[in-house]
């Protein structure tokens, strides 16, 4: 096994840079030497920086919770049994609707089938297609169709932004607009990958629905597309703000002008009505208002609608008879009548809505719904997300017990998977080794790892087993408390790379021969048995001499690793 390289943190300057870094060679040691860095500006974000998109840049693994997920692969070719679909197509789980109007069957739904294309998934949440405009014949449509492109990139923070990979087949045609499903409004695309490689651009709409293309005239056909994304933790996890006493009105005032419902003055009546039969006016207490809202419409029933009034909206409303679709078409008329932005958002299994706060933007609300079984497909090998926080929002009994909950007839989960998904998630996400940067990496724990500290006890090796080489190929020479250092490295065994191995990265007291590490985090070799990761030195680090260890746990094929 040979010699780890060591890397140090450099002097400050008086301006406040950093200075004098170097590249640290596997051959030998150096030091790393931690400096106090100047504050940073008020509101300022220290964050790394996620590397431009591109092809060959997507992470090659991402954790989310206690869970390690490696980068899916490019190659794999469409996989029909899985139910997978190709955007691009009038295939299931592939459509975007693009208008809708309510229909009156409101009894419980047979079988809901629900395509997975996420990891972490985000069932049954995936947003497809997001509605924010109302004609006057309760029609759902895009209010504002005009597409923006999106930037690849940008600034990510693990406090307040949770990872996921999107898997998907796409059907090509030069200069069209695919449609793509997302995981949140503020979705970003960090990096992405495609095999063959060809330039892509993004796009989304006012209502923040999602596209991609391509202005390659041969590009033509069916492509495997794998995005790194990012989005804001805190639309999975509503809340109300709290930092002033709002009521709905306000909230109204303070709405930008393109977040403004698109509605005529006689819908938002018909909406004023339901108002007054719940009790809530828009000078409310907004806790209470919103609270009330939620409790109402979580409240509705599967069943069969009285004879027809002619007024689909004030049928559903006077009787709370309805599923998931009914109860966020509903809901969304009355929010926006009451001065919250509310659009609609749906795919093929389930609808659902998302409202607008100052401070908080756009939260996910789930209404609930009924059906008999919920079929889940692609999703056998994938973690389900966890928001970092429950619901906070009113739940009656007809909310509870139902398949957004995950309970009932739920096909194509494991046990294991519903089990972890009913766990809150507090622990920040981020990626873990990638081609070319990457996102902040967490620290690492669980009882499987090893670290270089020589007072423990000597693991035991199995003499059946390789026991790999664990290499620093390049590492930052400096750094700053509470910023990030780059390490690259490898691990081979046998002669040959590893790849998605886990390597736990360490800090410790230089010339003490590994005692009193401190972990940075988590990286996982790729194909070639390489990593490549920007971990957070925490700012809690004294100023003093470093080297780099890496460790790597015992598993099924290998015996735990120790570099020298």
């Amino acid at each position: 096994m040979r010699t780890a390289p060591l890397i140090g943190l450099g002097l400050l300057s008086a301006g406040g840079l950093l200075v004098g870094l170097s590249v640290a060679q596997s051959s030998q040691r150096k030091p790393i030497i931690p400096h106090e860095d100047i504050p940073a500006p008020t509101g300022a974000d220290t964050s790394p920086v996620i590397s431009s998109g591109g092809s060959g840049s997507v992470p090659t693994a991402l954790r989310s919770g206690d869970a390690i997920i490696p980068k899916p692969s490019v190659d794999a070719p469409l996989d029909k049994t899985k139910g997978e679909p190709v955007l691009g197509t009038k295939d299931f789980g592939a459509d975007r609707q693009t208008s809708l109007k309510p229909d009156d069957n409101t009894g419980p739904d047979a079988t809901l089938h629900y395509v997975s294309v996420f990891n972490p998934d985000v069932l049954p949440f995936k947003r497809m297609s997001a509605l924010d405009a109302v004609a006057d014949d309760y029609t759902m449509k895009i209010g504002r169709p005009a597409l923006t492109e999106l930037p690849v990139g940008g600034v990510t923070d693990p406090k307040t932004r949770d990872w996921f990979y999107g898997n998907m087949m796409i059907e090509l045609t030069p200069n069209a607009d695919i449609p793509l499903p997302s995981v949140a409004p503020d979705m970003r695309i960090l990096s992405y990958d495609i095999k063959p490689k060809i330039p892509l651009k993004f796009e989304k709409d006012g209502a923040d629905n999602f596209y991609v293309r391509t202005s390659e005239s041969s590009a033509s056909g069916q492509y495997r597309l794998i995005i790194y994304v990012d989005a804001d933790a805190g639309y999975f996890a509503p809340s109300l703000p709290t930092k002033a006493r709002y009521t709905p009105r306000m909230v109204a005032t303070m709405t930008p002008p393109e977040l403004r419902p698109i509605m005529s003055e006689a819908i938002k009546s018909a909406g004023r009505t339901t108002l007054d039969k719940i009790g809530i006016d828009a000078d409310m207490n907004l806790s209470d208002s919103f609270n009330a809202l939620v409790k109402y419409f979580r409240g509705f029933e599967a069943k069969q609608l009285p004879p027809s009034s002619g007024d689909i909206y004030r049928d559903l409303c006077d009787s709370k008879a309805g599923v998931c679709r009914h109860r966020a078409f509903a809901f969304m008329i009355t929010a926006n009548a009451l001065g919250i932005p509310t659009r609609y958002v749906q795919n093929e299994a389930h609808a659902f809505v998302e409202v607008w706060f100052p401070e908080r933007r756009w939260q996910r609300v789930d209404l609930g719904g009924a059906a008999l079984r919920m079929e889940v497909q692609n999703a056998e090998d994938k973690k389900l997300h966890n928001p970092r926080t429950e619901d906070p929002f009113a739940k009656p009994a007809e909310y509870s017990q139902q398949y957004t909950q995950l309970e009932g007839d739920i096909r194509g989960l494991s046990a294991k998977q519903i089990s972890d998904r009913k766990k809150p998630n507090a622990t920040p996400s981020g990626s873990l080794g990638a081609s070319s940067g990457s996102g902040g990496g967490s620290g690492t724990g669980g009882p499987d790892r090893i670290t270089p500290d020589p007072s423990l006890p000597t693991v035991t090796q199995d003499p059946k087993k390789l026991t790999p080489r664990l290499d620093v190929t390049t590492a930052d020479t400096a750094a700053f408390r509470g910023d990030v250092v780059h390490v690259e490295g490898r691990v081979i065994a046998g002669g040959k790379a590893i790849p998605d191995h886990p390597v736990d990265v360490f800090l410790a007291p230089a010339g003490r021969n590994g005692a009193n590490p401190i972990p940075l985090g988590r990286a996982v070799s790729d194909a070639n048995g390489r990593f490549s990761q920007e971990f957070t030195v925490p700012a809690s680090l004294n100023l003093a001499t470093y080297e780099i260890y890496l460790a790597s746990p015992e598993d099924a094929y290998y015996n735990a690793a120790l570099s020298d």
